[in-house]
């Protein structure tokens, strides 16, 4: 008898059980529906021998409903009149509720005629969430004479069972779960058990999609020899079936844990002799399915830790197998375990706890951390804990998370896993209190990370809920249990710090605002904005019942000031300030520095490294040009780093590469060995970004994605290189994704160009010795990355790092990602033309419509990209664009938008003001005049001169 047919007669006799037995019938009774559109058909068959009804019907519902009009659905075509039939019934998702992993259902037959339920079919499972369980195995056309075979099934995230022994390629009643992702696969490892250790005969994989989607339960896959073995037409077979998997709660888990304790006795499993062959092993597979056991709890491993494995015994125990320390033990390992604490209000039953999910934020902490937050007794509260107070006053990155919050509670979701913020939030909990109902705390213990367990709504999470939050009623009734002393009442709101940092930032435009619409209180106004500005929230709340103050305040929000602002510009508006706020470039000093055009990159070397770093970040700098007269109003100092930046960071000086042939982004190239004094250079093109960032000065260049990582301490993945190093990942990429054939010689090493030689060296002791497989490729790609792009520039890396975060600190850019960090440092070289003409302002007598103006935006309309960043340097200095575009062009004293004013005659030059982003532009009599006279000042005017 072949397969098939056994499959089609155990099929049968499911569905028919007793021909002559009346009631409904069901073909199986369990559903396992793996996705949204999946669906799977159910034949429901009945039998009665009585007469029955035109108007029967059959109504599908859930196991718990008593009300026969609350049917999920029904069928009567097909139905009526038949004393024996059957249909066929489509279960979707639409059939369970919408939040249960599973759901129990059943069949009913009813009676047109008096209404009642003639039959009821036994209930059937139907689960979203499964276990995929391997309950046997055979290899077919396998001489296993004289051997002692094993298999070894593993899934792709690390979770393995083993078999025991046997003499016959056969496994009965195995039971292995694994988990359903579709997206992972089954690795099958038949061995042969040795004296010394197990040699592999074969593998095969099979993948989760193909065991779900398959319409049999027997999957077979051709079994690859090993080296060494030669296998003709071998073939693995595996009887699979599905299991509901169980979401155990805390309770649950504890209970069980303790179930297992209770076990004293450690049976190991004795090997099989089993003498059945492997078709009589395929029908018992059946039989199987038809006799199910009752007890599918068994748990699943898929979050071992590695060098972990679990195992069945006869008596199908499980039995944990630690590889590490050579060891069982009946006890899963412990992922987390209980903190005992004096005041701990619930009572403690065991000392371990098993975590089948990784450890999340719990809903219910956002509203616990954001009312706090945001609560109007939170800058209290922050004074009252010293060491809460320095983490708030060292890191700008924390500052800069809880204004965000302040602001926007919605924040917080992409927050929830910021360990610096969950430790700052900590500090505050009251630990003299217990925790609420149902609350415990765990520690992980390789790490001690102290987790808070949410029995209630079985979640964990980081934050402890103790956060000292005062409800309204609360202050309400403190109110009322004492006399309160009288106090002047608060016109500005309660919160302080956001409106302190809002007008801070709309200084300027409040102060122009008040000249023109009070100018009779204007001087007093002003001076009260400068105290804020210099003493923050205290000097708010002193001004905050000053009636000339508040109506200062009103119309601020009646124009309109402030537009809406992106979450980068938030971010980049931050970042200056608290340079500010440190001292950054302020002062009192200054640096001045004189270069020679014609020497500029040896006159920075000399100039740059010999000013003391301390001076570097804290005073001023001013620049000027050997033999023209310019005051540094912001335009020289633009203009140094655009010429600066494309001097040292050229790939002709040997210092910085390409990273590919076809990309421009540079990284630091290993060949700047060889240049004299490389140490020293890259020092200074490290404080060269470095000077950039805090004068608000742009370079002209751009870096890779993983450069910008390492400058911010994220780590960089084989991805990053996706667009530097075309070739690089797809070499990487490949070892990756294929599998490593020994053949190949790859050994842990990599090649390293010096002086047009090759040579060799090692990513580990021992590398050139170590062969590059399956099992450890993963780690040669880490290597191999660390290598290219750190090991192998180690020095120059190290020196670039230091010159740079010698005059800005690491911890003002941990705001930024990559992108936005390219963006601050080097803005755009992308012009748009709209943007630019609507942030353009006129003086003089000139205007948009003006013919002369109308003849210099066709000219620049007129220009390729090139010249149009020509005309930019020309004007500003620069020929990179801010990254919220020309509004933000920035001029001696803040910002200042592209201008163009009304001098001269018509035989003069247009000429430019860098320092203030302003043309001079004569009134010419013609377009042809206007188009030579700019091109002619673009080309031709390279210095600066005092009038």
């Amino acid at each position: 008898m072949n397969t098939s047919s056994v499959i089609f007669e155990i099929a049968d006799t499911l569905r028919h059980p007793d021909p002559h037995k009346e009631g409904i019938f069901l073909c199986f009774n369990q559903l396992f529906l793996p996705c949204l559109l999946s669906s799977r058909v159910v034949k429901v068959s009945w039998y009665f021998s009585g007469g029955t009804s035109l108007v029967d019907w059959i109504g599908l519902y859930r196991i718990e409903e008593n009300n026969p009009l609350n049917y999920i659905d029904y069928k009567s075509f097909g139905v009526c009149g038949f004393s024996k039939g059957q249909v066929e019934w489509k279960i979707t998702w639409d059939h369970m509720e919408e939040n249960d992993n599973h759901s129990k259902i059943n069949f009913r037959y009813f009676s047109g005629i008096s209404g009642t339920v003639r039959a009821t079919s036994e209930d059937v499972l139907v689960y979203k969430d499964a276990h995929v369980v391997v309950k046997a195995i055979v290899c077919e056309n396998l001489d296993y004479k004289n051997k002692e075979l094993l298999v070894k099934i593993e899934y792709s995230t690390g979770c393995s069972y083993t078999t025991d022994v046997s003499k016959q390629p056969i496994w009965m009643d195995l039971n292995f779960c694994f988990p359903s992702d579709r997206s992972k696969e089954l690795t099958i490892t038949l061995k042969e058990k040795r004296k010394c250790n197990s040699k592999v005969i074969g593998e095969a994989n099979i993948s989760i999609a193909n065991i779900i989607h398959s319409n049999n339960k027997i999957i077979s896959a051709s079994l690859r020899p090993a080296n060494g073995y030669t296998l003709m037409n071998t073939t693995i077979r595996i009887h699979c079936g599905f299991e509901p998997a169980q979401r155990k709660s805390v309770q649950d888990t504890m209970q069980l844990l303790q179930e297992l304790d209770s076990e004293d006795i450690l049976d190991l499993p004795s090997s099989s002799n089993n003498n059945f062959s492997p078709k009589a092993m395929e029908r018992s597979l059946y039989s199987m399915e038809s006799n199910k056991s009752s007890n599918q709890n068994t748990r699943s491993s898929s979050f071992l830790p590695k060098g972990w494995e679990v195992r069945v015994d006869r008596h199908n125990r499980l039995i944990y197998v630690d590889h590490n320390q050579k060891k069982t033990t009946w006890n899963p390992p412990v992922l987390l375990e209980r903190e005992i604490e004096e005041n701990a209000n619930i009572p403690i039953k065991s000392n371990r706890r098993t975590v089948m999910n990784m450890p999340k934020i719990s809903k219910q902490d956002l509203p616990i951390a954001v009312k706090f937050i945001q609560s109007f007794d939170f800058h209290n509260n922050l004074y009252k804990k010293p060491e809460a107070l320095e983490l708030y006053n060292q890191s700008p990155y924390l500052r800069y998370l809880l204004q965000k919050l302040r602001r926007n509670k919605a924040e917080f979701r992409e927050l929830d896993t910021n360990k610096e913020l969950m430790r700052f939030l900590n500090i505050f909990a009251d630990t003299t209190q217990p925790l609420p109902n149902g609350w415990e705390i765990a520690v992980r213990k390789e790490d001690s990370q102290r987790f808070f367990v949410d029995h209630n709504n079985k979640t964990i999470g980081l934050l402890d809920p103790r956060l000292p939050i005062s409800n309204p009623q609360q202050i309400r009734t403190k109110i009322r249990s004492r006399s309160e002393p009288p106090k002047q009442n608060n016109a500005i709101g309660h919160d302080v710090t956001l409106l302190a940092l809002d007008i801070n930032r709309k200084s300027k435009e409040l102060k122009a605002l008040v000249k023109t619409m009070m100018p009779e209180v204007s001087s007093k106004v002003c001076k009260q904005l400068d105290y804020i500005r210099v003493r923050g929230d205290l000097g708010l709340l002193q001004y905050a019942n000053d009636i000339d103050f508040i109506k200062a305040l009103s119309l601020m929000e009646k124009a309109e000031i402030s537009e809406a602002k992106t979450n980068f510009e938030l971010k980049s508006e931050y970042f200056y300030q608290s340079l500010q706020r440190a001292g950054y470039a302020q002062g009192p000093g200054k640096i001045r520095f004189k270069l020679r055009r014609n020497n500029l990159l040896n006159d920075a070397f000399d100039k740059i490294l010999a000013v003391d770093e301390l001076y570097l970040k804290r005073y001023k700098m001013m620049v000027s040009f050997d033999d023209e007269d310019g005051l540094d109003y912001g335009g020289p100092s633009r203009e140094l780093f655009f010429l600066l930046s494309k001097e040292i960071f050229n790939p002709y000086y040997g210092l910085f590469e390409y990273s590919s042939t076809d990309s421009y982004t540079l990284q630091i190239s290993p060949m700047s060995k060889l240049v004299d004094n490389y140490i020293q250079w890259m020092n200074l093109a490290g404080k060269i970004i470095g000077l950039a960032l805090i004068h608000h000065c742009m370079v002209d260049t751009f870096f890779t994605t993983p450069f910008y990582k390492i400058i911010l301490g994220i780590p960089y993945t084989l991805e990053d290189l996706k667009d530097t190093d075309r070739e690089f990942y797809q070499s990487l990429n490949w070892i990756k994704k294929n599998k490593t054939d020994p053949e190949l010689d790859m050994t842990f090493t990599a090649t390293k160009e010096v002086a047009g030689r090759i040579g060799e060296v090692e990513l580990i002791t021992g590398g050139k010795d170590l062969l590059v497989t399956d099992a450890n490729k993963d780690q040669f790609i880490s290597l191999m990355l660390k290598w290219k792009l750190e090991k192998n520039v180690e020095e120059q890396l190290k020196s670039f790092l230091n010159g740079l975060f010698s005059v800005v600190d690491r911890e003002f850019l941990r705001i930024f990602d990559p992108n936005e960090l390219s963006y601050i440092l080097s803005g755009s070289v992308e012009i748009d033309l709209n943007d630019w003409r609507k942030n353009t302002e006129y003086k003089g007598g000139f205007s948009d419509s003006h013919p002369v103006i109308r003849w210099f935006w066709q000219f620049v309309y007129e220009m390729t990209n090139s010249e149009r960043l020509k005309l930019l340097q020309f004007v500003t200095g620069t020929t990179t664009i801010p990254h919220e575009g020309f509004k933000a062009l920035r001029g001696s004293d803040g910002l200042k938008k592209f201008t163009i004013d009304r001098w001269g005659d018509t035989t003069s030059l247009p000429r430019a003001h860098t320092c203030f982003n302003r043309l001079d532009l004569p009134c010419y009599t013609t377009f042809t005049i206007l188009k030579e006279k700019l091109q002619t000042a673009m080309t031709e005017s390279v210095s600066y001169a005092i009038e």
